[in-house]
């Protein structure tokens, strides 16, 4: 595996154990419940690890462009904006949104990401 490969792999694999940790936060949570100003601990958990993905994918972007391109089923653009969303507009952030953005795209980043961490690769 060449050194790009290594480092398009540590970009995946931060995505992916940063996803992952969203979905267990989440997983004992309602959409009511997180939107409870009680739960702004996991908010704030979850919105750290989106700008995790968000920065790992504009790395994947800045520096992998070839393999972006070859792998466009892999969201990186929209991580990235929901990055930038996040932390340039803190104070308006759209937790409903997030709440949707986790249930509904994250078991889809993960299943577009799997392949390339398989021990075969």
């Amino acid at each position: 595996m060449s050194d790009a490969d290594l480092r398009i792999r540590k970009l995946l694999s931060d995505i992916h154990t940063s996803a992952e940790r969203i979905l267990v936060m989440l997983e004992k949570e309602t959409l009511e419940s997180f939107l409870n100003p009680i739960s702004m601990t996991t908010q704030d958990a979850v919105a750290r690890r989106f700008t995790v993905i968000g920065e790992a994918a504009s790395a994947l972007l800045r520096k992998h462009p070839e393999f972006c391109e070859q792998n466009p089923a892999i969201p990186l653009r929209q991580a990235r904006g929901m990055r930038n969303a996040i932390v340039h507009d803190y104070d308006g952030i759209k937790w409903n949104l997030i709440w949707g953005t986790a249930q509904e795209e994250l078991p889809k980043l993960i299943d577009s990401i799997a392949p390339f961490l398989s021990e075969n690769e």
